[in-house]
């Protein structure tokens, strides 16, 4: 049956009596009758018509409806596949990353991180994985050696404030790279001495899971290989991006399970890279043509 393109329900009815339909009038004259006989007639026919088509309608938009809800729901239920497929594999790379850090406890020497990232990470506030990377710790152990307690520097807090804090602390903060600066190398470093510094410090157990399958997801996702460094870095970013935003809304209506990617902010993200990315491309360019122009000139009187 063919489908119905205009909703019968909302067709207005013609004017069965106009010079238009004196033609199909006629045909049905009979003996005794006349225009409007006929016209009453056509009308009862055209009626029936319409209601079997509003028959018709109703039922194709009740099929298209019931089309749209089982697409829905098969949608919904592939999404709930590939979630359960996700939180299994992480589960199972999570038991495998356990396996390995207790192979590793008694093999990894003993390095303390800096004063800045345990009054930080005791507090719950955001800390740069810097400080957790291997170089980052080694840094902290030298500026640690290197100082003396007793030396104090003045520096200038985030509340402009100034106050005086230990030159050991001061000159590892100084050094800090920011989460998307690292390489991929450097991050995995960073994700597993901080959380084996997140069971130290006594974070509840499911903060710990969920930031060790947030890690994870990342490392697992597609981009992690692609041969786009831009989509790479958009990982990294990502990354910084919403642990920044889980410390700032923990404990607040708005928290959320970190454990979880927000595809849509990671497209955001990596969109906004390779705009970046074109801009400074273009400015590269203009630079360039700039630096050729004297050149170009100077042949020109050469030659003219």
């Amino acid at each position: 049956m063919p489908t119905l393109a205009c909703n019968p329900h909302h067709v207005i009815p013609p004017d069965l009596t106009s010079k238009n339909f004196c033609l199909a009038r006629e045909q049905l004259i009979t003996d005794g009758g006349d225009h409007k006989t006929a016209a009453c007639q056509l009308t009862l026919v055209w009626n029936l018509n319409n209601d079997l088509e509003k028959q018709e309608w109703d039922c194709q938009v009740q099929q298209e409806r019931q089309e749209v809800a089982d697409r829905e729901c098969q949608e919904e239920e592939e999404q709930e596949r590939q979630q359960i497929e996700q939180e299994r594999e992480c589960e199972l790379a999570l038991q495998e990353e356990k396996k390995k850090m207790q192979s590793y406890i008694s093999m990894d020497p003993i390095i303390i991180p800096s004063q800045v990232a345990i009054c930080k990470l005791c507090k719950g506030n955001f800390i740069e994985l810097y400080y957790f990377t291997n170089k980052g710790l080694c840094n902290t152990e030298l500026f640690t050696q290197s100082a003396d307690d007793d030396v104090l520097t003045l520096l200038q807090t985030s509340n402009s404030l100034h106050s005086f804090i230990p030159l050991a602390t001061a000159q590892a903060k100084g050094s800090v790279m920011k989460d998307e600066d690292l390489s991929w190398e450097e991050f995995s470093e960073a994700a597993h001495h901080l959380a084996t510094t997140m069971k130290e410090n006594n974070w509840p157990k499911e903060r710990i899971d969920s930031h060790i399958k947030f890690w994870l997801a990342l490392k697992s996702h597609p981009w992690r290989h692609s041969i786009c460094e831009i989509s790479k870095q958009a990982l990294l970013a990502y990354q910084a991006q919403v642990r920044c935003k889980w410390h700032d809304t923990l404990a607040t209506p708005h928290s959320f399970n970190i454990a979880h990617i927000n595809t849509t902010l990671l497209t955001q993200i990596r969109d906004k890279l390779v705009h970046a990315a074109c801009i400074a491309k273009l400015e590269s360019l203009k630079q360039a043509s700039l630096s050729l122009n004297p050149h170009i000139s100077k042949m020109t009187l050469m030659f003219s």
